[in-house]
């Protein structure tokens, strides 16, 4: 009971605490959730994506580096930001996104890793069943339903040089 007391002691104490790991981490999550690729994040189902196409935790050989969500997450990532394999794989190590994450081993000397997740998420890539997934997910946000749009954009498939440099654009 008296080493109970001072563990509750402990615990009213800790709130009062500053620059705790926690209160960094804490507020290092805030300001992720608020910024636009915190925002980005959060509107993507990850693990309902990777059950559906079937990435799995477990499988025989080395342990996976990323979880099967963290894999789709880096090919968003790396749609968002336009990086090569390697300059994302730099970017990665750079930052303190992932470094965080427990199963991680940093830094990835591998660039490579990148390419081997595109071919294992395009192995098992289900674009139908991917797209109902988020339109589900996306529909509380999305405002006339009942419109349907597409791109019209056309592009001019034999072209020859010289070619009229409006025409490229």
């Amino acid at each position: 009971n008296k080493d109970m007391a001072k563990i509750q002691n402990i615990s009213d104490i800790h709130p009062t605490l500053g620059f705790t790991e926690f209160d960094i981490l804490e507020k290092y999550r805030k300001s992720f959730n608020e910024s636009e690729l915190g925002r980005l994040h959060s509107v993507f189902p990850f693990e309902v994506m990777a059950k559906n196409m079937g990435l799995s935790e477990n499988r025989l050989g080395r342990r996976n580096i990323f979880s099967p969500s963290a894999k789709i997450a880096i090919m968003v990532l790396k749609a968002y930001t336009g990086l090569s394999d390697r300059h994302l794989v730099e970017h990665l190590n750079g930052t303190d996104v992932l470094r965080n994450h427990d199963r991680s081993v940093f830094p990835i000397t591998n660039y490579k890793i990148v390419s081997a997740i595109r071919n294992e998420i395009a192995s098992c890539l289900d674009i139908e069943s991917l797209q109902e997934i988020l339109a589900t997910h996306w529909k509380p946000y999305l405002e006339n339903l009942h419109v349907c749009m597409t791109d019209a954009t056309c592009y001019e498939s034999h072209m020859r040089f010289p070619t009229d440099m409006k025409l490229l654009w």
